[in-house]
């Protein structure tokens, strides 16, 4: 019940995630031009032009691939009018309505660094290649919750890489902890998302939902060796923004 609880929230916040990444890529590639997500040359080289042996494509054509399914698939209203009115492609404030979150999480690796690093300011992180880390190990997050698979201990696959001490105060203990159990399970992706939350919406209620009805509800089964710490919990956790 802990556990079906625990990705029901994480699940609400990154909906409000990925609402908010849909509105920064492509306003950000809307400004360059109207099609920009079909431009290898908005992109940067390996992402845009080095080819995959194996598939003799480059990502960005097995992203394009990907994509044109969503859009083919897609009986939404707003795309069967834009597809009779304007025909195809769509403009990108049109495609990346469509967009899941392990699309734009490609499509954010594959940007040119200034534009990295200009999305990930705005939440707050400096390095662009560190937040395109950040929405890998979310994505990862959300297959899990979506696949209705146990959360609360799981070792995160895809783990986010961390900015220098002192960026984001709410990780600094994950960073002084060095490599190790914190780093590797749930609750450093939960603080992600309580991060992000609060410069998307700074008066949501989320942060405190997860520490109340959650985190101080832990069942306590300390008899049996299970514990929040196998969650990535640490000692401070009740010190962090919530």
């Amino acid at each position: 019940v802990f556990d079906k609880k625990l990705r029901l929230l994480a699940l609400d916040a990154l909906e409000r995630i990925e609402v908010a990444l849909r509105v920064d890529l492509s306003h950000r590639l809307g400004e360059k031009d109207l099609f920009a997500y079909l431009k290898p040359a908005l992109f940067h080289d390996s992402f845009a032009t080095k080819v995959n042996p194996t598939t003799g494509m480059t990502q960005h054509h097995e992203w394009l691939t990907k994509h044109a399914g969503l859009i083919v698939r897609s009986r939404e209203t707003f795309m069967t009018h834009n597809k009779e009115k304007y025909g195809l492609p769509v403009a990108i404030w049109v495609a990346c309505e469509v967009w899941d979150f392990g699309c734009m999480s490609t499509l954010f690796s594959g940007l040119q660094t200034v534009d990295q690093d200009a999305i990930a300011r705005s939440y707050g992180v400096e390095d662009g290649r560190i937040f395109a880390s950040w929405l890998r190990s979310l994505n990862y997050l959300r297959n899990v919750c979506a696949h209705h698979s146990r959360l609360w201990n799981r070792n995160i696959v895809e783990g986010p890489k961390l900015p220098v001490l002192g960026q984001v105060v709410s990780l600094d203990g994950f960073i002084s902890s060095g490599k190790g159990t914190l780093q590797t399970r749930p609750f450093l992706l939960l603080c992600i998302c309580q991060h992000l939350m609060q410069v998307i919406n700074p008066s949501s209620t989320w942060g405190s939902r997860l520490k109340m009805h959650l985190l101080e509800e832990f069942p306590d089964l300390s008899h049996l060796g299970i514990t929040l710490h196998g969650m990535g919990v640490d000692e401070d956790w009740k010190q962090r923004v919530w």
